[in-house]
């Protein structure tokens, strides 16, 4: 697809994002919409990447050449949100039985508890489909087991993450008799922040996107996945840690929820979207290099500006109008509009609904494969 259509798709893609958040009841929103996108946010990969389409797009599903794409998409996204409703109420009524928000701080912001543990389902999401293990050992004419098999490894992965590695408040009013009340290591907003960068870099060296793997896929199994794995922890933690705090001392959700949301919208978009415009004919890693400076750069920090001065402050304000005062920053909608809202129409369109008008996507370009030049 030519990179003129890609744009006008992806102005269009923030243009139904922006109307979805700002129309959408705004503690409706924040409280339920949040908690339940990070089950759509795996339902896009695990039916649309891992799982190939299936049950009913292109190439892992029932879709044929001359089947209706527009019908096509609305029966997968209608299996996209069931799994999601199913998942979000086995949260919150069976394991771990948690709220999906709480009481609200002095600030008046609500307890994220079902982001909190969201964010380990998105986290291993990500982890199983992107690092370099194999997503589908079952092979393409099997969609439904690797669909399956992933959906089973990530609840488990992040249902194990929840408990060993997030905790909550114990001072909030309730908080010390609930018995949901997970005894991590970190407390749910630090836990969520580091995530974020972990993901950040997850992205950045996983399949398909920015580095695409390398230079760790040159291992080899099962080494690349393994190598790859403790490599984007060790990022994470560092950047999560260290280096962020160090460049900007005050910031509290600034760095994660613009800098890292960002970066990892556009790891996505870049790829997914434009892709890897205008850098296809490099090979790894002059490719990564190139696309890092571009891409995770320069198209990031424009974004950040832009949000903040032209597409968040409406959002911002129907946001906190309906907490009644100031509960939300323009960085948490830096973050929910870029990954909860934009990434999400932009997914379910390329993958469900085979990116209809435009051209069926086809396979993402290998770390050393160039596309053929455009017939003249």
């Amino acid at each position: 697809m030519s990179f003129p259509k890609a744009l006008i798709r992806w102005i269009i893609v923030v243009a139904v994002g922006w109307l979805f958040m700002f129309l959408t009841p705004g503690q409706w929103f924040v409280n339920w919409y949040i908690p339940m996108s990070f089950f759509l946010l795996m339902g896009t990969v695990t039916f649309g990447v891992i799982g190939l389409g299936w049950p009913f797009a292109a190439p892992g599903g029932s879709w044929k050449p001359g089947t209706n794409r527009w019908v096509t998409g609305i029966l997968m996204t209608i299996v996209w949100i069931v799994f999601a409703l199913i998942m979000t109420a086995i949260e919150t009524w069976i394991w771990p039985g948690n709220p999906l928000s709480g009481a609200a701080s002095p600030e008046g912001v609500p307890g994220n508890y079902g982001a909190w543990a969201g964010i380990g389902v998105f986290t291993a999401t990500l982890w199983y489909a992107f690092i370099g293990i194999e997503p589908r050992p079952y092979g393409p004419a099997k969609s439904w087991a690797n669909w399956l098999l992933s959906s089973c490894v990530i609840l488990v992965v992040a249902a194990l993450m929840f408990i060993l590695c997030v905790h909550y408040d114990p001072t909030v009013e309730g908080m010390a008799k609930a018995s949901w009340l997970p005894h991590g290591v970190w407390f749910g907003g630090d836990w969520m922040a580091l995530c974020v960068w972990i993901i950040v870099f997850i992205q950045m060296f996983g399949m398909p996107m920015v580095f695409q793997g390398w230079p760790w896929y040159k291992l080899g199994q099962p080494a690349y996945p393994i190598v790859n794995t403790v490599w984007v922890i060790a990022l994470g933690y560092v950047f999560w840690r260290w280096v962020m705090p160090g460049l900007f001392p005050d910031s509290t959700t600034f760095t994660w929820g613009a800098i890292g949301a960002s970066v990892i919208g556009w790891s996505l978009m870049s790829s997914i979207a434009f892709e890897f415009w205008p850098f296809a004919r490099l090979k790894q890693p002059a490719r990564g290099v190139a696309m890092f400076i571009l891409w995770q750069l320069i198209v990031p920090a424009l974004w950040i500006m832009l949000i903040r001065w032209v597409i968040g402050p409406p959002i911002l304000t129907h946001l906190n109008d309906a907490f009644g005062g100031p509960a939300m920053d323009i960085n948490l909608v830096t973050a929910f509009f870029t990954l909860h809202v934009t990434a999400i129409v932009l997914l379910i369109h390329n993958f469900f609904y085979m990116r209809v008008p435009l051209s069926i996507p086809g396979p993402p370009l290998g770390p050393e494969e160039i596309p053929p030049a455009p017939a003249k």
